[in-house]
């Protein structure tokens, strides 16, 4: 069976704008009655869909923007991803399937089946600064622009509730501050972005964000073939490259947990953000016994979700 043939007759065909969790409620960029404001680093994280007619005059929107951004107060980073695949490992598909949906968004969009999917991340250093540099009144004007497909947008303020990387978990306002300014998925290198989206009720958000961010340790922190392994080499002390003849995997290049900083009812909206060297060693990464095992630490609390897309970083801008 092609990939395209698959797509469209399966997961992403059915499911494609499940990538969009509130899509009714499109705007979620204020407290409702009774909530507060988050204190702390905060991210203006935006889904669109737009015709390859537009992309760019959008991606020379946003270089130009990004500049007007580094003189704003409170700036830490930008980064644009453009959607190009779907996880298969997150949804449980047979392990042979697995990346056989990893250019499949890429490929419809190229043959004219689908429009181009883009996630935007806009990092401040608190709530305030955000609000204040009229960011969500920018892009509404650019995105009415481009037709009507395109106004059917998401946007939302998410607090950063755990991060990681090769080095360090963060957990402090100072230390998520730290890694908000300092994002490492360049365009130039290549790397995979996933993104995987789930809803849970919010009364269980401060449980949830304690599993989370066990789990989160968990994904940072493991590979293959890792010490104990009858094939475990000290050469490759973060792993082996995964692929689909292996399991191997390298360590996560950063994860981060995202989580909306406003409820959507009685729902609250997460981001498990991460970025990855390749397809396979994400991919792989789901099939550990070691992940899996925290991963049913959450799977009860989890009622949206989850849908896993694969990106690919096309501007970055960290702010100095």
């Amino acid at each position: 069976m092609q990939r395209r043939n698959f797509l469209k007759g399966a997961a992403l065909a059915a499911g494609s704008m499940a990538i969009l969790p509130t899509i009714v409620n499109a705007s979620i960029v204020k407290p409702a009655k009774g909530e507060k404001i988050p204190s702390g680093a905060v991210t203006l994280y935006i889904e669109c869909r737009i015709l390859p007619k537009f992309k760019n005059d959008l991606l020379q929107k946003i270089n130009e923007y990004t500049k007007v951004l580094n003189k704003k107060k409170g700036f830490l980073s930008l980064s644009l991803k453009n959607m190009v695949g779907d996880s298969t490992m997150v949804h449980n598909y047979p392990t042979a399937l697995k990346g056989v949906l990893s250019s499949a968004y890429f490929d419809a969009s190229k043959e004219g089946s689908m429009p181009l999917f883009y996630s935007l991340f806009i990092r401040f250093e608190n709530y305030q600064d955000l609000m204040a540099s009229k960011t969500t009144q920018w892009f509404a004007k650019v995105i009415a622009k481009y037709e009507t497909l395109s106004k059917n947008y998401h946007e939302g303020v998410y607090k950063t509730v755990a991060a990681g990387d090769r080095e360090h978990i963060y957990t402090t306002q100072a230390e998520i501050q730290k890694f908000l300014k300092n994002q490492k998925d360049k365009p130039t290198n290549r790397y995979l972005t996933v993104n995987n989206h789930v809803g849970i009720f919010t009364k269980d958000a401060k449980i949830f964000n304690q599993k989370s961010t066990s789990l989160l340790k968990v994904a940072q922190n493991t590979f293959r073939p890792a010490k104990g392994d009858y094939d475990y080499n000290p050469k490759f002390p973060v792993g082996i490259p995964g692929s689909y003849q292996n399991l191997h995997y390298r360590k996560a290049i950063a994860t981060e947990i995202l989580q909306s900083a406003f409820s959507d009812g009685d729902k609250t909206h997460y981001l498990f953000h991460g970025v990855w060297e390749s397809l396979y060693d994400h991919e792989n990464s789901h099939i550990d016994p070691r992940f899996r095992a925290d991963v049913m630490k959450i799977f009860p609390y989890i009622i949206d979700g989850p849908v896993e897309p694969f990106y690919e970083t096309i501007i970055l801008n960290n702010h100095i």
